[in-house]
C-alpha cells in the first residue's frame, strides 16, 4: 500500500512539475532531461519539508535520498549538528559494507534498502565514493512560503526594472533563492539583502559604507542585480551560465567553458571539477529554476497563498544634510517607519554620529503630500542640519586592546563601533586595524584624530613621524612609502604634502601586497564580478591583467623582475602585454600565497575605485576606424581594466573597425 501511495504522489508530483514548466522559457533558461532530478530535488526541499527538517541524500546524485530527518522544535544547532553527523556515519558504514559485499545475500533490511535506492549493477567502486558523498540539506519549504508573501511587495518593481534593462522576467524569481525576499538577509559570507551582494561586488554598483548600504534597499539594490546579470550574460552567453556566474563569478564561468568545450549548463554541472566550483554552484542554476517554477505555481505546491501588496514609495531629494531627528520630526515619522522607509541609512546616522547625506532621496510615507515637501524641510531647525558631512575620528587597535576597552575609553558604545565599521563580530579585531569611531568620541585623548571624508593628502607638520601619518590615515606605511615615492622613510619636512591614498585614475600600489595565509584557499567571490582569471595554471602561468607589471609579479613571488624574464627569455626593454601568458617560478614561495598577493593588489585597486564611482548603466558601441580605446576610456573615466572587464573576448590592444564594445557609464558616489 505504501509503495502504491508514492507512485501517486510521483505522478502527481511529475504532472505539477510538467504544468510548471509551461511558464518557464524553455529555449532562454532549459531544463535538460539529465538535470531534472536535480530539480525535483530542490522542488521537495522547497516545498516538502520545513527547516525542523532536512535529507541525507548524495550530493551528486540528489534523487538518491537516504532518510528525511526531523527535529524536534527547539533542538539546539549543536544537537542537530550530532545527530546529522551520526546519521551519516551510520549511512557510510552501510555503503562502505556494499562496496564490499554487494553481490552477496543482503540478510539485512538497511543493507537492501540502501542499495535498492541506486541503480541496479550499481559497483562496488561506485557505492565505495559515494561514503564520501553524504551530505545533509536543511528544509526550506516554511521560508520559502514566507517568500512567496513577502515577494508581492517587491516583485512588481523588479519586473518593471528588469524590462527596462532588457531582462527576462524569469529572473525576478531569483530572491527566492538569495533571500526568501528578505531585504535585511545577511550571510556569514558577509553578504546582505534581497540580492545578497557581497561589499566587493556591490561597490561596482551602490554605494556601501558606513553611512549608507545601499545593499539593504530592495529597490537600489534590484536595479544593482540587473546589471550585473545582464553583464554576466553578455560574458557567458546563456542564461544558465550568467545565473550561475551570480554565485559563482564570471571568471569561474569561463573557466568552466573552457574546461568542458562548451556552454552546456548540464555538462558543467555533471562534469566540470574547478576547485572552487562547489555544491551551491553547481545547483545554483538547478534551484533557480524549482524556484522558478514555484513562484508561478504556488497554490499547486502551498494551496492558497496571499502575497503582500507591492510597495508604495514617495521620496525627497534632501537639498543638503540633515540629522535623522530633525528628517522624522518634518515628516511626522516614528522611528521604526524612518528606518523601514530608509533601510540603506545606517546606524550611525540614527545614533547622530553622521547626518543624512545631501543628494539623498529619502523615502516618506506616502500619504505626505509632495507640495508640502520643500515646506517641510524647510521647518528643519538650524542645528539639524549643516552643509557637510560630520567628520570620521579613528583610532588604531594596539596590543591588548578589546572593543569594549576601546568603547569604554571612547565614551561610546561597543555596539556603535561594530555598525560604523561593518564588524561581523563584537570580539574580533586585530592588531593594526583601524577603527573608525563615533565623532561624539573623546577625540582629545591620545591615539585618536579626526580624518577628513575622502581626504587625498597630508601636509607634514613638526614633530610627524611617517608611522604615526600612517595611523592616522588608515594607510601602511608600505603604501606611504610607494605612494609618494619616499625612499627613506626618516626623511620628512614641515609643509610637505604626502598623498594618503589613490585617485581615481592612479592605479598603481606597492607590489608587496599583504600576505594572507597560504593555507587558506582562494575565495573568488572577493572579485566575482570581475571575469579576469587571476589564478595559476597548471603549467605554473598567469594571463597578464590590466595595471600589472613585472615588478608586481617579481614582487609576489619574492624574485627579481631580472629572474622573470630570465625565464620567459624577454629582453631587458621587453614589457608585459595584457593576455599574454607570463611563466613563473614558485621555488620559494607557494603558489596559494602568491594568488593571495595578486587578489589583494586587485581588489585593493577595484575598492579604491568603486569607494568613489558606481556603474550606472552600459551601453554598446561600434569602434569605428580611427578610434581609441585609451581615449575612449580617459574621455568617460573608465580605467582599462574596468573596461576590459566588460569586454573579456576582445583584445584590446588590437581592435579593429566593426568592433562592438560593451561600455559602462560610471557616476561619482555622494559623500
Amino acid at each position: 500500500m505504501k509503495s502504491v501511495c508514492n507512485v501517486v504522489f510521483l505522478g502527481l508530483l511529475l504532472v505539477l512539475f510538467s504544468s510548471a514548466l509551461l511558464a518557464r522559457d524553455s529555449t532562454a533558461f532549459p531544463l535538460p532531461n539529465t538535470l531534472k532530478p536535480d530539480v525535483n530535488f530542490w522542488l521537495k526541499v522547497y516545498t516538502e519539508v520545513t527547516t525542523s527538517e532536512g535529507f541525507i541524500h548524495d550530493k551528486e546524485h540528489l534523487n538518491i535520498i537516504y532518510e528525511r530527518l526531523s527535529f524536534t522544535p527547539g533542538t539546539s544547532y549543536k544537537t542537530r549538528q550530532k545527530t546529522i553527523k551520526q546519521k551519516k556515519k551510520y549511512y557510510q558504514d552501510i555503503l562502505l559494507y556494499l562496496a564490499v559485499n554487494s553481490n552477496k545475500r543482503l540478510d539485512k533490511a538497511r543493507y537492501r534498502h540502501v542499495k535498492a535506492l541506486w541503480p541496479t549493477g550499481t559497483s562496488r567502486k561506485e557505492f565505495k565514493k559515494a561514503a564520501d558523498r553524504l551530505r545533509f540539506q536543511l528544509g526550506q519549504s516554511d521560508r520559502f512560503k514566507q517568500g512567496l508573501v513577502r515577494s508581492g511587495r517587491w516583485q512588481p518593481y523588479i519586473k518593471e526594472e528588469f524590462n527596462k534593462l532588457g531582462l527576462p522576467m524569469e529572473l525576478a524569481s531569483l530572491p527566492h533563492v538569495e533571500s526568501s525576499f528578505r531585504s535585511d538577509a545577511r550571510s556569514h559570507a558577509g553578504a546582505a539583502g534581497l540580492w545578497q551582494f557581497t561589499r566587493s561586488t556591490g561597490r561596482r554598483f551602490m554605494r556601501i559604507d558606513h553611512v549608507v548600504d545601499e545593499r539593504l534597499d530592495p529597490f537600489l539594490a534590484t536595479r544593482a542585480a540587473g546589471l550585473l546579470l545582464k553583464n554576466n550574460h553578455e560574458i557567458t552567453g546563456t542564461w544558465p551560465l550568467a545565473l550561475t556566474a551570480y554565485n559563482h563569478g564570471a571568471a569561474g564561468m569561463r573557466r568552466a567553458v573552457k574546461a568542458t568545450g562548451g556552454t552546456d549548463i548540464a555538462k558543467i554541472v555533471r562534469e566540470y571539477k574547478g576547485r572552487t566550483f562547489g555544491f551551491a554552484s553547481r545547483n545554483f542554476y538547478n534551484a533557480f529554476v524549482a524556484a522558478h517554477d514555484i513562484d508561478q505555481r504556488p497554490s499547486a505546491y502551498f494551496g492558497q497563498v496571499q502575497r503582500d501588496k507591492p510597495m508604495e514609495i514617495q521620496e525627497v531629494k534632501l537639498p543638503s544634510y540633515y540629522t535623522a531627528q530633525g528628517l522624522m520630526a518634518a515628516f511626522n515619522m516614528k522611528n521604526n517607519i524612518f528606518k523601514s522607509l530608509n533601510p540603506a541609512l545606517q546606524p550611525s546616522i540614527l545614533a547622530n554620529s553622521k547626518y543624512v547625506p545631501k543628494g539623498y532621496h529619502l523615502r516618506v510615507p506616502v500619504e505626505t503630500r509632495q507640495a508640502e515637501h520643500s515646506a517641510l524641510i524647510a521647518t528643519i531647525p538650524h542645528d539639524e542640519k549643516s552643509v557637510k558631512q560630520k567628520p570620521d575620528a579613528s583610532y588604531k587597535v594596539r596590543r591588548g586592546d578589546s572593543l569594549s576597552k576601546i568603547a569604554k575609553r571612547f565614551k561610546v558604545r561597543t555596539s556603535q563601533l561594530v555598525a560604523i565599521n561593518g564588524l561581523r563580530s563584537q570580539h574580533k579585531i586585530r592588531i593594526g586595524q583601524v577603527l573608525k569611531l563615533p565623532s561624539a568620541a573623546k577625540q582629545q585623548m591620545r591615539g585618536a584624530h579626526q580624518v577628513a571624508e575622502g581626504a587625498v593628502f597630508y601636509t607634514v607638520r613638526k614633530g610627524d613621524r611617517l608611522s604615526v601619518i600612517a595611523s592616522k590615515s588608515g594607510v601602511s606605511e608600505a603604501n606611504l612609502l610607494a605612494l609618494n615615492k619616499l625612499k627613506n622613510k626618516n626623511f620628512l619636512y614641515v609643509g610637505q604634502k604626502l598623498r594618503l591614498r589613490k585617485r581615481p585614475d592612479v592605479l598603481s600600489i606597492a607590489a608587496n601586497a599583504t600576505v594572507l595565509n597560504p593555507k587558506v584557499a582562494v575565495k573568488e567571490n572577493i572579485l566575482r564580478a570581475d571575469p579576469s582569471n587571476y589564478l595559476v595554471a597548471k603549467d605554473r602561468s598567469v594571463e597578464i591583467q590590466s595595471q600589472e607589471t613585472l615588478s608586481h609579479l617579481a614582487g609576489w613571488l619574492g624574485l627579481s623582475a631580472t629572474d622573470l624574464r630570465k625565464l620567459n627569455k624577454m629582453s631587458s626593454k621587453g614589457r608585459l602585454i595584457v593576455g599574454q601568458r607570463l611563466l613563473l617560478d614558485f621555488s620559494g614561495i607557494e603558489k596559494a600565497v602568491f594568488e593571495r598577493r595578486r587578489l589583494t593588489y586587485h581588489q585593493t585597486l577595484q575598492n579604491d575605485y568603486f569607494k568613489r564611482y558606481r556603474v550606472l548603466k552600459t551601453e554598446e558601441l561600434v569602434y569605428a576606424k580611427g578610434d581609441s580605446v585609451w581615449l575612449l576610456a580617459q574621455q568617460r573615466n573608465i580605467p582599462m581594466w574596468l573596461l576590459r572587464q566588460y569586454n573579456p573576448s576582445v583584445d584590446l590592444n588590437r581592435v579593429s573597425a566593426g568592433t562592438r564594445l560593451t561600455v559602462p557609464t560610471v557616476t561619482k558616489k555622494q559623500k
